[in-house]
């Protein structure tokens, strides 16, 4: 009886140990691969946030079958998504052309400022006892800085040789995130009861209270997304008002879908390069405004968000906080999204009765 429990115990503490090993060998293969496997995950991430409108859809269309409200939500997604980015790119594209037709004024202008400088240059140097000197020196730093010239133009040449030989594999990856999506979406209750039948009744229940609550914190999250970019917008539109009157609508409506993308930096992927556009083209003033606008708006969303987005899934603005710290930690910009839910997950499963932290109990 006594040997009969004690192999008992045994074998109940050697699965354990064989589970823990298991999910520490998943968590280390993810963690090494994870830019690998980045693709799927943001696919079965997505496919889950939109899981709620799916089902709202189809309570609506009264129908069992996903085909069309799955087909409805993934094409709004990639008509938002590809709109965004033709529009961000056709401003850009016409910001670097109208810079293109204005390259032979600068460069007579900067022409006339050199020749102006040299003549200037030479008279002070005429006045000057011992200026010679001064010239000899001014010539061994100019090469030094030649060098250096041409070892940054060489660099950003590289770079953009780099950045334009990765555009096939980011066109293919993201082709590869939306099929991966569509299919997931397509497939999910499925996938889902797959999953959970690999558990014992008692622990499939636990986990389907954990997925149930993972589906309102999506819903939470949008609704946080959606508050806090609506007061980007408006903030935007306002600012852009004084700043860029005719691009004021159109440009606020592109900031304002950029900003309910889960990005970390939002606004600033279009502010700063119109930005950089506008200084470029000799509009300083209105350059430095924009990027005055870009940094309100980015120190503004990290202050309100905490509190917002807590909220909105039912943490506190300190676990929040330190929930995406430490996900910005462990897997960068993408961690900084991944982080709360995986707190919201780890405590939903503690609340289910999945596992216990009973540290004062003796």
């Amino acid at each position: 009886m006594w040997k009969a429990g004690y192999h008992l115990i045994n074998k109940i503490l050697l699965r354990r140990i064989i589970i823990v090993l298991a999910l520490l060998v998943i968590c280390v293969f993810a963690y090494i691969y994870f830019s690998k496997i980045l693709p799927i995950l943001l696919a079965l991430l997505t496919a889950m946030m939109f899981e709620p409108l799916v089902r709202w859809l189809q309570r609506r269309m009264k129908t069992e079958k996903r085909l069309l409200p799955v087909t409805i939500v993934f094409t709004t997604f990639f008509a938002i998504c590809s709109a965004t980015l033709y529009l961000t790119l056709t401003r850009v594209l016409k910001s670097i052309y109208e810079l293109a037709l204005k390259i032979p004024h600068y460069a007579v202008e900067m022409q006339q400022f050199i020749d102006n400088l040299i003549v200037s240059f030479n008279k002070f140097i005429d006045e000057i006892p011992q200026g010679h000197l001064i010239i000899m020196e001014l010539e061994n730093q100019s090469k030094g800085l030649t060098t250096t010239a041409v070892q940054m133009t060489s660099q950003l040449i590289n770079w953009l040789g780099m950045w334009l030989q990765s555009i096939p594999n980011m066109l293919f990856v993201t082709l590869i995130y939306f099929i991966t999506f569509f299919l997931i979406s397509l497939d999910l209750p499925r996938l889902l009861n797959v999953f959970f039948n690999f558990f014992e009744a008692e622990t499939s229940g636990k986990l389907r209270f954990v997925f149930q609550r993972m589906g309102k914190v999506f819903l939470g999250y949008w609704k946080a997304q959606f508050i806090l970019s609506i007061g980007v917008l408006l903030i935007t539109y306002i600012s852009l008002l004084f700043i860029s009157p005719k691009a004021a609508l159109l440009m606020s409506i592109i900031i304002w879908v950029v900003d309910i993308i889960p990005l970390y930096v939002g606004p600033a992927l279009v502010l700063v390069p119109w930005a950089l556009l506008e200084i470029i083209m000799g509009n300083t003033h209105t350059g430095i405004q924009l990027l005055i606008l870009a940094t309100v708006l980015l120190i503004l969303r990290r202050v309100i968000e905490p509190k917002v987005l807590g909220d909105s899934i039912g943490l506190a603005a300190l676990p929040t906080v330190l929930s995406m710290y430490f996900g910005f930690v462990f897997f960068g910009v993408t961690g900084l999204i991944l982080g709360p839910f995986v707190y919201i997950a780890i405590r939903s499963a503690k609340e289910s009765g999945l596992f216990h932290l009973n540290f004062m109990k003796k």
